[in-house]
């Protein structure tokens, strides 16, 4: 056990990554109530951020209070505090902001970007005449995969059918994935390929 007022320090080594380090500090600083309720110098880091105009910036060290809350940002050649209570070494490894969101699939995002879009249309037969119209401009793919719909929208009272996009393309597998992820509506074609049926 180190003495009241004694200098606390970690060095992250290894391959561990900065965040990860932070991390798995975290659950100590909230049992430690002593550690907690001290200012914390996150030191020696390869800092990246954006400022309020999102232009990138860059930092080496973080002074964080009592609370949890950044104090100052350093930059190289900044003094650093004389007192601090807790400090962890970054050993030069990045250091990053959360991206933090209520909730997000980002990889999902970038997967909506590169197919059919539908987030935006009111009705079925919208939907329908936009499911075609990609078809009819992309030949070359196999399937027709896209995301967004969202029959509430269209208020049709029920999810659309196979029939339905049968009649907007018929003659290669079509999937698309509803707004939230949790429902698919697929074409004939494509619960073949998937050799769904009724069974």
């Amino acid at each position: 056990m180190m003495r009241a007022g004694a200098r606390r320090s970690i060095v992250l080594r290894g391959g561990t990554a900065l965040l990860a380090g932070l991390l798995a500090l975290a659950p100590s600083l909230a049992l430690a109530p002593s550690l907690a309720l001290a200012d914390t110098l996150v030191d020696n880091v390869n800092g990246h951020s954006f400022d309020r105009a999102g232009h990138v910036t860059y930092f080496t060290g973080l002074v964080i209070d009592d609370d949890g809350r950044i104090k100052a940002v350093l930059e190289r050649g900044h003094k650093r505090p004389a007192k601090i209570e807790f400090r962890v070494d970054g050993r030069g490894r990045l250091l990053m902001p959360g991206f933090v969101d209520a909730h997000v699939h980002l990889m999902e995002m970038g997967f909506a970007a590169l197919t059919l879009d539908l987030s935006a249309i009111r009705s079925l037969a919208e939907a329908q005449d936009a499911i075609r119209n990609y078809a009819r401009r992309h030949p070359e793919r196999r399937w027709i995969i896209g995301t967004g719909w969202n029959q509430e929208r269209w208020e049709l009272g029920r999810f659309p059918t196979s029939a339905e996009l049968d009649a907007a393309v018929a003659d290669r597998p079509v999937w698309l994935a509803r707004v939230d992820g949790h429902a698919g509506w697929a074409n004939s074609a494509a619960l073949a390929a998937a050799r769904v049926t009724a069974a």
